[in-house]
């Protein structure tokens, strides 16, 4: 077949390269629709990541919150000390990370920490001064210390390290809102590097409830001794005295223990009072509490119940040791230098005690009292700075 004329075949392949042209240009059409859609898929799987972040760091956040408020209810829920103390490091243990949790409480004028409670941990602490050791730095300087790896810190003693002495360690100091530190929360991991930095904020936030609720606990126990302690001497009034019986007594009850009360009086202290005035006397009545405090245990009760009269509770005491703590008092009062003990007959300070043990002087706290009461009076009629014993029929 002959070809055409020179212009015939330049138009054809005009067309042909116009057709070429079109068809290329709806090809890139057709891939930069594909690139932009990609493009559009691209962000909206960034988009669906950053979402999936989002939801993470809110799921996470919520569930911190949850645990707060978990933590907060259960704070909340007690004001005594030592059920307080039971209850509060099982919830802190499901919050805090780590294999062992304490708490460390300041005591002694804040001078010492003594650890209050701990899950993980089955070893006693002893104190940690304030400022030693890792525990110690946190409650002198406020700051909390997280320590990767126990192996290179050299600070930490003994007494903190919860489950042994490796793993990571975690303090931080609960303070209340007037910025006083009052108690250090710890936790311990037994691996290295266990317990990651971005714990610290929840952990902070976790011990800022905490010292807002032990806070509230300590002003409960002032606001409960205010009303349960005599306001001259500092020993538990006759309020205070009625309950600690009544509960002594369903103790013995339950046990088959004994207890004695034991009642002491000055004796002629309106002589002194003439001598020295009433302020005098107030002045020998406090240090005559001092006394008390001093020769009887702690598990004793030891109350004012008005005047010049003492009632001391003695817990597993039975008649001759009742007999001996009275005569201890006695002893210690009578070579006691009271200023102005010269004015009193004798030229010292005496006190006459009686005392009834239950359950042969009687089983109930009124009988008991008035049986140590008439003891007392036995006592006093024989010339006083004697010890007697409950009359038995």
């Amino acid at each position: 077949m002959r070809a055409g004329p020179p212009d015939e075949r330049a138009a054809l392949d005009s067309d042909a390269l116009q057709a070429r042209l079109h068809a290329l240009e709806a090809q890139s059409a057709g891939q930069a629709r594909e690139i932009r859609a990609l493009e559009r898929i691209e962000t909206l799987l960034e988009r669906v990541d950053a979402l999936e972040r989002e939801k993470l760091r809110f799921e996470g956040q919520l569930k911190e919150l949850s645990a707060i408020l978990a933590l907060s209810r259960g704070l909340s829920g007690t004001l005594e000390p030592a059920i307080w103390l039971r209850a509060v490091l099982p919830l802190l243990s499901r919050i805090l990370p780590g294999d062992a949790v304490a708490m460390w409480l300041l005591e002694d004028g804040g001078t010492i920490l003594q650890r209050a409670a701990a899950v993980g941990s089955a070893i006693l602490a002893a104190p940690v001064p304030r400022g030693e050791g890792i525990v110690g730095l946190v409650a002198a300087t406020g700051r909390a210390q997280l320590v990767p790896d126990l192996a290179a810190e050299s600070r930490v003693l003994p007494a903190e390290l919860l489950a042994g002495p490796s793993g990571a360690y975690l303090a931080v100091p609960c303070r209340t809102a007037a910025g006083s530190v009052v108690a250090v929360l710890t936790a311990q991991a037994a691996t290295p590097h266990d317990l990651p930095p971005t714990i610290l904020g929840l952990a902070q936030a976790v011990a800022s409830h905490v010292a807002t609720a032990w806070d509230n606990v300590q002003l409960y126990q002032r606001t409960r001794e205010m009303a349960t302690r005599d306001e001259l001497t500092g020993l538990w009034n006759r309020r205070h005295l009625a309950e600690q019986l009544e509960q002594e007594i369903q103790r013995a009850r339950r046990y088959g223990h004994p207890f004695a009360v034991v009642l002491a009086d000055i004796d002629d202290f309106k002589v002194y009072n003439d001598s020295h005035g009433h302020l005098g006397g107030d002045r020998v009545l406090r240090q005559l509490a001092e006394l008390l405090l001093r020769t009887t245990r702690r598990a004793d009760v030891v109350a004012r119940i008005g005047g010049e009269e003492f009632v001391i509770v003695l817990p597993e005491s039975d008649r001759p040791g009742a007999a001996a703590v009275a005569e201890k008092i006695r002893e210690a009062v009578a070579s006691e230098p009271f200023p102005g003990r010269e004015s009193q007959p004798g030229g010292r300070v005496t006190v006459t005690l009686g005392f009834a043990c239950f359950p042969e002087e009687g089983e109930d706290a009124v009988i008991l009292l008035e049986k140590a009461d008439r003891a007392l009076y036995l006592g006093k009629h024989d010339g006083g700075n004697c010890v007697r014993p409950a009359p038995r029929p």
